[in-house]
């Protein structure tokens, strides 16, 4: 599939719309209703902009109760939204990390809903807040499994993951990231036969560059700043893309699209050390981004990708 050929920006403003419409509030009242075995409405709305958002996404409030609905309609919506529902839930039951409580994955015409405990949050300001949430990351992270992987797929933003479960990270790691996303790009045509090349000679390398062998934690898979959430107690987390595997691919996304506060980090280091030469490897785990960059973007982030990659060659 071309990615690039898909325009979201539309496909978003629809979705957002049909929000406002109040196209789904009859769906999202009875599913809350079965939720909470009780009759609920929805009495106030707030639709939260499209910009910055993947998908079409509003808070619904009914008396002391408000959740959060978001909306998608491409054509892997309904597994993708059950894939999150699933990760959401599995952190809850597999580690003290709070991410909101689901209440139901529902479909109205070609639309699926995800819909969710809505959390009030705050921006972190203080040391206290920064160190509460590189706590609660670690926290997550000390939750382990015996191999890397997941006993379903997930989605990464719109792309699929396989999560086939090993027992070896650099074969994990390979196979079910850098080369599946690699084939997207390959299939876009928006990568070169020679910069395949270079994905593969790195490929080889991964058992010598990977660092030493650490235990299989869960990860939040897509821990941008952006999905790790403050409600002024805890860290919460959303837009998750479970996994188990090596945590420093979690600790090299927080940071990869804004600065984070180096309290973070010291609070996670305090918690749960950072291996002392994971800086070597932070590039190395950050690759699979740039090649995703590269099936959206094509031409424009080749630069980012082979910088990377040039690295570990």
């Amino acid at each position: 599939m071309d990615y690039s050929a898909v325009d979201f920006k539309q496909i978003r403003a629809l979705e957002r719309q049909n929000l406002i419409d109040g196209i789904y509030n009859k769906t999202v009242e009875s599913a809350v209703s079965a939720h909470i075995g009780r009759s609920w409405r929805i009495e106030d709305a707030y639709f939260f902009p499209a910009q910055g958002m993947m998908h079409g996404a509003a808070k619904f409030t009914g008396g002391s109760l408000s959740v959060f609905v978001k909306v998608s309609s491409l054509s892997f919506s309904n597994d993708q939204l059950i894939q999150e529902a699933y990760g959401l839930t599995h952190i809850r039951e597999h580690s003290s990390v709070q991410a909101p409580e689901v209440f139901g994955v529902v479909t109205q015409g070609n639309a699926t809903l995800i819909i969710m405990e809505h959390i009030e949050t705050k921006q972190p300001e203080t040391k206290a807040d920064w160190e509460i949430m590189g706590r609660g990351l670690a926290t997550l992270h000390k939750s382990t499994w015996d191999y890397c992987g997941l006993n379903t797929h997930s989605y990464l933003g719109i792309f699929k993951q396989d999560n086939t479960p090993t027992d070896n990270w650099p074969e994990f790691f390979s196979k079910c990231r850098l080369r599946d996303t690699m084939q997207m790009a390959i299939d876009a045509n928006h990568i070169t036969p020679q910069q395949v090349s270079a994905v593969e000679r790195l490929i080889a390398r991964l058992p010598e560059i990977c660092g030493p062998e650490q235990p299989f934690s869960l990860l939040h898979g897509d821990p941008w700043i952006a999905n790790l959430l403050f409600d002024g107690k805890r860290l919460v987390l959303i837009d998750c893309s479970v996994y188990y595997g090596n945590r420093e691919i979690d600790i090299s996304t927080v940071a990869f699209f804004k600065p984070v506060h180096d309290y973070f980090f010291e609070a996670y280091h305090e918690c749960y050390p950072i291996e002392p030469d994971y800086k070597e490897r932070e590039d190395l785990w950050r690759i699979n981004q740039h090649l995703g960059h590269v099936v959206l973007f094509g031409e424009k982030y080749h630069e980012r990708l082979m910088n990377a990659v040039n690295k570990y060659l």
